[in-house]
């Protein structure tokens, strides 16, 4: 979006009213580039790492001031398996750090976890237990609607839909979306408020009574709890990109297809592979340089144990004498893909060919791989005449190796 200078002025103040900044990027000079449209929107980092994590906080929060910590963790241990869920192998107060596969998990159940712990509320948390619940249901269907690989006009207006209702029930988790800034502003004026009180009260500390003293302090904490509160209230928001980035989830789709097109998990899983195992298995001492090398081993122990896999399903191998080619054994038990045909019987097989005609294999092999590049030097195939049996070349062998002559 582009502004003429002299609207710059009202333009900032208009952002700054809703909580943003506006500014210039190294993009912003191209006219034919949108840096909008640079970032394309990704379900691991937007959803299961950035919105999730959050949500998590809100509804522990939540959870603590309620006292309904345990009746999480009890309904979380009693998920049952089922096809495409992973149950959790620990309660949720015990998971120290949450991985994309574990969130993703985490949005298959949370909604029914939470019912069953806020269940049977007193009248006094029931508006506020019925609220938290219909916040959090329009957000994670909202996120399960946006991993459909097709999209319809119906199901991205059901998104919208979602995400209206989420922004309007949001209230009910603002106290547990206070930042370290506003945590840090709340303890300051805290502090202040204490200590102008200590002095108030330390000058008609003599003509109170115990009893009066008791009230005043009492009525001084009330007091800076309600202010508290009030800034808490006043500074926490949900203006942050992650949630400015739901709203761009539909007009993503309409314009650029389906959101999974643009996921990075594989490429968090070859990072892990690649660099986090190499790193740790490191001194930290040139950490790149030792990094590649673990790769190119690992790489290099994986190729090999492929090779021999593949070579351990056959019985054995013969080196061809002074070529150095090793040909693998194909066991005469399974049947081959091309059979051999010749003149005489039981020579379906390149050893039983051998073994007719009295020659050793490894003899026949390297004399047929000299006929192959003698025959056929120029393209590296075959010769077409169907005249040029196995038989004919078997012959040839006999002929040059052993010194028979017709």
């Amino acid at each position: 979006m582009r502004h003429e200078p002299g609207e710059a002025a009202g333009i900032g103040e208009y952002f700054q009213r809703w909580g943003m900044k506006i500014g210039n990027n190294v993009f912003t000079l191209f006219d034919r580039v949108s840096p909008a449209d640079l970032d394309k929107l990704d379900l691991l980092h937007n959803i299961y790492i950035g919105l999730f994590k959050h949500m998590m906080e809100w509804v522990e929060g939540f959870l603590k001031k309620h006292k309904r910590q345990q009746a999480l963790d009890d309904a979380w241990k009693e998920i049952p398996p089922y096809p495409g869920f992973s149950v959790p192998n620990k309660t949720n107060c015990e998971i120290t750090q949450w991985q994309g596969k574990e969130m993703r998990n985490l949005g298959h159940c949370i909604l029914a976890v939470l019912a069953s712990a806020l269940r049977n509320p007193d009248s006094s948390e029931y508006q506020d237990f019925t609220s938290a619940l219909k916040c959090v249901s329009p957000l994670v269907d909202f996120t399960l609607m946006a991993q459909y690989r097709s999209h319809t006009p119906d199901t991205l207006s059901y998104m919208e839909s979602y995400l209206q209702t989420f922004h309007r029930t949001r209230d009910i988790f603002l106290e547990f979306r206070t930042s370290k800034a506003t945590r840090a502003q709340a303890n300051r004026q805290d502090r202040e408020l204490m200590e102008l009180m200590a002095d108030e009260c330390a000058e008609k500390v003599r003509h109170r009574t115990v009893a009066n003293r008791h009230r005043l302090a009492d009525q001084d904490r009330v007091e800076r709890s309600d202010r508290w509160a009030d800034l808490i209230r006043r500074e926490n928001h949900f203006n942050s990109m992650k949630m400015h980035y739901l709203t761009h989830f539909a007009s993503h789709v309409r314009r650029f297809g389906s959101i999974w097109m643009y996921s990075t998990e594989i490429g968090e899983l070859a990072h892990k592979d690649q660099i986090k195992d190499g790193y740790s298995r490191s001194n930290n001492n040139e950490a790149a340089r030792r990094i590649l090398s673990h790769y190119g081993r690992q790489h290099a122990l994986g190729i090999m144990l492929q090779t021999i896999e593949a070579l351990s399903k056959v019985e054995g191998v013969i080196v061809v004498e002074d070529s150095g080619i090793e040909i693998p054994i194909v066991p005469s038990r399974s049947t081959p893909r091309q059979v051999l045909k010749g003149g005489m019987k039981n020579n379906s097989t390149l050893t039983e060919l051998c073994t007719a005609l009295d020659i050793h294999y490894s003899d026949m092999v390297e004399e047929i791989l000299r006929f192959i590049r003698q025959s056929a030097a120029d393209d590296r195939r075959l010769p077409a005449d169907p005249a040029i049996t196995l038989a004919g070349i078997a012959h040839l062998i006999k002929s040059e190796v052993y010194g028979f002559k017709e």
